[in-house]
């Protein structure tokens, strides 16, 4: 009992939607133009059509009973009247579009009409398919159960199956780019440049089609003119510039043609025999408009998917090397090495970091290391210093490169206390213990790029060597430096002598545990020492 309650709530809420629908069916398919002639009356293009496609494919099948409510309307204020030929006539105009719907989702299509593909599936799926089965019902019904003579059923066929084809084509096209369409005006750079088009398009089509005087003061085939102007519109204004350019020379000249004017209408004694050529017309133009303005769509968004990856490429690249290193690389140079007088390296080490690693899986040692490494690297460009590498648990990073500058030991030992601040707070957060040895070097250096595949910026030289080796046999949570970096470090900060100390390959060095920041650089008093 909930269910059939529920479904007639649904139902009952999507009532108004399907009575609009099926007021906008009736209202498109009385305004209609019909050309008069030999006694028949002929549409040129079924618009009802084109509008019951595009219901369909903005709102899906739930509004269909609309289009079948909307042909009833229409064939019941008809002057002829037959219940089982109007019956037959809605469910036949409600099972084109609802066919089309089937194969368009069959496809794959995208309404947005920015692909190639989506016009092509949108003429061929969307409009002759279902209207072949359209124009089969219809004609053969009639034949069957009116005086229409067989001997007919090819002429009348076609003209069915034309008038439906063209009514999809036009305003179906027109429907289902209406919002991208609004959103791309908007965003125009010259509105009053879309009013000008527009202006131009109505009274060029107006005096080709609608003008009486045109033919005796120009007869010549200009009935094609109106070509460049829409093709303005499909290359600036996309798919729905294409489709309402159709859609405005569309009308005006079925307009010139029923009220006997225009080019097609002059060129034969019956009326009836200018419909195929505006027909014929009609297709060509919506073809063309909307086949070029996807062809554009396409190469935009292909070009704005390759700068896209551009940007995620060089982004990648600038992760990997420093600015100025990547410009040279990319300008094609093979050999990229640079001597640079003075820097200061810095190498830190999680302290019993194996012993660590024991205890957790291979993802939370991971997961331990990105978290600890993007704090350094966070550091590294709060102090405008350059991370060479992790080696690893290893960190490495320099001051001084790729741009050189006076400072380069300070920033680096700003960024050790930093460190090493980060590391406290890193096990006070987590309860685990987090120790340093971290050690600093000041020299000069050797940086470059070497390899062709998997390459990296790095440095070499003594420099490098010795600031390793501060670290290996420096001491847990603290920052020890070599005797070059006090001399650059004594003025701005607070070191205690080690004394000397043995260190592989290099003898007995004097070094220094840099404690912190002097008293005039932090501007506070300096805390008593125990």
């Amino acid at each position: 009992m909930a269910e059939v309650l529920s479904s007639f709530k649904r139902w009952w809420r999507r009532w108004p939607s399907v009575l609009a629908v099926a007021v906008g069916y009736a209202i498109i398919a009385k305004l209609s133009f019909h050309v008069v002639g030999s006694g028949e009356a002929v549409l040129p293009i079924w618009p009802p059509a084109g509008y019951s496609q595009g219901v369909v494919l903005m709102t899906g099948a739930a509004l269909a009973p609309g289009i079948t409510l909307g042909s009833l309307i229409v064939t019941l204020t008809s002057p002829e009247q037959v219940w089982h030929r109007d019956v037959v006539g809605a469910i036949n105009n409600t099972l084109q579009p609802l066919l089309g719907l089937w194969l368009l989702r069959r496809v794959g299509f995208i309404s947005s009409l920015q692909r190639i593909k989506d016009v092509g599936a949108l003429i061929g799926f969307g409009a002759v398919v279902p209207a072949t089965l359209s124009a089969t019902i219809g004609v053969t019904y009639f034949c069957l159960m009116t005086p229409m003579r067989w001997a007919d059923y090819v002429p009348s066929w076609f003209s069915w199956w034309i008038g439906n084809v063209t009514g999809v084509v036009v305003i179906t096209a027109l429907m289902i780019t209406w919002r991208q369409g609004v959103k791309r005006f908007r965003s125009f750079y010259s509105p009053s440049l879309i009013v000008l088009w527009l202006i131009i398009l109505m009274a060029v089509s107006w005096y080709l089609f609608c003008d009486p005087r045109r033919m005796a003061q120009a007869p010549y085939p200009l009935e094609y003119l109106p070509f460049p102007i829409l093709l303005w519109a499909a290359l600036r204004l996309g798919p729905f510039g294409a489709a309402l350019g159709t859609a405005i020379v569309t009308i005006i000249t079925t307009w010139g043609v029923s009220q006997g004017q225009g080019p097609f209408w002059t060129s034969f004694d019956d009326p009836l025999k200018a419909v195929q050529p505006l027909q014929a017309f009609i297709c060509v133009l919506a073809f063309t408009a909307l086949m070029l303005a996807s062809v554009v769509a396409e190469r935009e968004q292909a070009r704005q998917a390759l700068q896209e990856e551009k940007e995620k490429s060089e982004q990648l690249l600038l992760n990997i090397l420093p600015l100025p290193i990547a410009t040279r690389l990319k300008q094609g140079r093979n050999t990229i090495a640079d001597h640079f007088a003075e820097v200061t390296v810095l190498f830190a080490d999680i302290v019993e970091f194996t012993q660590l690693s024991e205890h957790l899986s291979p993802q939370d040692l991971v997961a331990l290391l990105n978290d600890i490494f993007s704090q350094f690297d966070d550091l590294a460009e709060r102090h405008q210093l350059e991370k060479i590498k992790t080696i690893g648990d290893a960190y490495m990073v320099v001051g001084g490169i790729p741009h050189e500058r006076d400072d380069h030991a300070q920033a680096v030992a700003d960024m050790a206390l930093d460190m090493q601040a980060m590391a406290q707070a890193f096990s006070d957060r987590t309860g685990q213990s987090f120790r340093l040895r971290i050690g600093i070097n000041t020299g000069p250096v050797v940086a470059g790029v070497i390899g062709t595949k998997k390459f990296i910026y790095d440095l070499w030289g003594d420099t490098v060597n010795t600031a390793s080796r501060m670290e290996a046999f420096g001491v847990a949570e603290h920052i020890q430096v070599s005797e070059t970096t006090y001399q650059c470090l004594k003025d701005t900060h607070d070191l205690d002598p080690r004394g000397e100390v043995w260190v592989k390959g290099k003898g007995h060095m004097r070094t220094y545990f840099l404690r912190q920041k002097t008293l005039a650089t932090t501007g506070q008093p300096a805390p008593k020492r125990v």
